[in-house]
């Protein structure tokens, strides 16, 4: 008996190769009304070029997901990516990262290229204009060495404050960046189309608020105030920067204004800054501003997505 598609699921066209895609009339019958998407076996919109479509009822509002975590990135980053995706550090987490690299509004996804972008063109230092930190930078991304000098060292002791700090391991926490030089450490929880995780009174915290000294205000208000990850970062970046010797330490917030602004604000007053360990926030035009000129193929990705680009 032959399966009629609901009304609200008709051929659409891909925006990848622009073939016109025949709804799975079964899966949609079978899905009924759950039309969240675990994984692409739950997408009734799938492409013979390998695109698929997440089930929003509206076509407009489908989201891509790429066949391959390279097939949605520029051509000029694929290399490399494979492999780091492989060995994030957290492993626990590699599966779930690699399948959600693959749709559109990755936040995974526009960080590792813009990041890989600005360290191709030797601009890695755009993250921290208009200072010029000192040295050759090293580069990690989710814990993993992608270039410079210092690679496997910072990686080995991120390992080891993840687990002085009682993470357990294969959950230990992943950077989204890190950017070392010889005076400067930078890391960067960057954003896309997310905002930052907020978890009051999450009680994982207090394995993060031992130091005192790193806050302005008592550990039950960073608490109640619930930037979990931000305040995460703040202490594993504070303790890496002591580890390796590195006098400087800046946690990034990067992302578009409309969704992290307000966040970056009220968790920097929550912080004791220094010039030893200090926050700030900025968005992806800021970042991408102060390395032009870009090579032309970074221009195009960032105009593409509106939240990247903002002084056009």
């Amino acid at each position: 008996m032959a399966v009629t598609v609901p009304k609200r699921f008709q051929p659409m066209k891909c925006r990848a190769c622009e073939r016109v895609i025949t709804p799975n009339a079964s899966l949609a019958a079978s899905l009924g009304r759950r039309l969240a998407i675990a994984s692409r076996d739950d997408c009734i919109y799938r492409c013979e070029c390998g695109a698929a479509y997440s089930n929003a009822r509206k076509e407009d509002e489908r989201e891509l997901i790429a066949a391959s975590p390279e097939a949605n990135v520029p051509k000029q980053v694929r290399e490399g990516l494979v492999e780091a995706l492989g060995q994030a550090l957290n492993r626990r987490g590699r599966r779930k990262k690699r399948m959600q690299f693959c749709f559109e509004t990755s936040d995974d996804a526009v960080t590792w290229t813009v990041i890989r972008g600005l360290e191709e063109q030797g601009r890695l230092d755009a993250l921290v204009a208009p200072q010029r930190p000192q040295g050759e930078p090293t580069l990690l991304i989710w814990g993993v060495p992608i270039s410079g000098p210092r690679g496997a060292g910072i990686a080995s002791a991120l390992t080891e404050v993840c687990s002085s700090l009682g993470e357990a391991p294969g959950w230990f926490t992943e950077p989204d960046v890190i950017v070392a030089w010889q005076d400067q450490l930078v890391l960067v929880a960057s954003k896309f189309q997310s905002g930052n995780e907020v978890r009051r009174k999450f009680r994982g915290f207090e394995r993060y608020l031992d130091r005192p000294d790193l806050f302005a205000v008592s550990p039950d208000e960073v608490a109640a105030d619930g930037y979990y990850e931000l305040t995460r970062n703040w202490r594993i970046g504070t303790a890496l920067a002591e580890s390796l010797g590195i006098p400087a330490f800046l946690l990034l917030n990067l992302g578009p204004p409309e969704k992290i602004e307000v966040d970056a604000d009220l968790f920097g007053a929550l912080v004791a800054r220094s010039p030893a360990h200090d926050f700030a926030s900025c968005s992806w035009s800021d970042v991408l501003e102060a390395a032009q000129p870009i090579e032309p193929w970074l221009d195009r990705y960032a105009s593409d997505r509106h939240r990247l680009l903002y002084w056009r």
